[in-house]
């Protein structure tokens, strides 16, 4: 083999050493992971939650790097939503429109990294929140902490208006029970890393 050829052909084979050492993805754990739905009644207080597939959840890290990630679609089905209470399960999910809008998607445009230490870190994820086909621009705060060298758990909420989404508030018994207009929703995922978490994966790209 000529001298050039194998220069080519150990270029190409140090680069993709790198970009394959570069990549690393992190997967969610359905089973250990929630996403819970708060909300008020003139009556009591109700509760859903996300029942999660058991379907794989990988999300690609470019360059190891959380800070670059981006353009990522995060999509449950709405009925995946479930109550402890049936009749409030077929109300919610109705009031979604579910027949015509059967996903719940958040479309991250970029995420801030911030106080990172070397167990636990703070962020804000920027997107887009789409339920019942309507969009509306949000910020997710992020709690960090890593539970091992390849998992850590992101927790956090955010309140929102089932009418932000065009969303009217269910009723019950002929309008005798109503639900509020303001939910609170509560997130805490828990991840794997195919790779080891370092302190370069949890970079701030904030300004200090």
């Amino acid at each position: 083999m000529p001298f050039r050829l194998i220069h080519i052909f150990s270029l190409l084979l140090f680069v993709f050493n790198n970009t394959a050492i570069a990549q690393n993805s992190i997967h969610l754990i359905p089973e250990t992971s929630s996403i819970r739905v708060l909300g008020t009644s003139n009556v009591h207080d109700w509760e859903m939650y996300v029942e999660f597939q058991t379907e794989t959840l990988d999300y690609e890290i470019p360059n190891n790097s959380l800070k670059k990630l981006k353009n990522i679609e995060f999509k449950i089905e709405g009925n995946q939503f479930k109550s402890k209470e049936s009749a409030m399960e077929k109300k919610a999910h109705k009031a979604m429109d579910l027949s015509h809008f059967p996903y719940i998607t958040f479309l991250l445009k970029k995420i801030t990294i911030r106080n990172n230490k070397p167990a636990s870190f703070n962020a804000v994820a920027f997107g887009t929140l789409i339920i019942s086909g309507q969009s509306k621009d949000v910020k997710l705060p992020i709690n960090g902490k890593i539970l091992g060298s390849r998992k850590m758990n992101i927790t956090g909420h955010i309140d929102l208006k089932m009418s932000d989404f065009k969303i009217k508030p269910p009723t019950a018994f002929f309008g005798a029970i109503s639900t509020a207009d303001e939910i609170k929703i509560l997130y805490s995922i828990d991840f794997t890393s195919k790779q080891k978490i370092s302190p370069e994966m949890l970079s701030s790209n904030l300004n200090p």
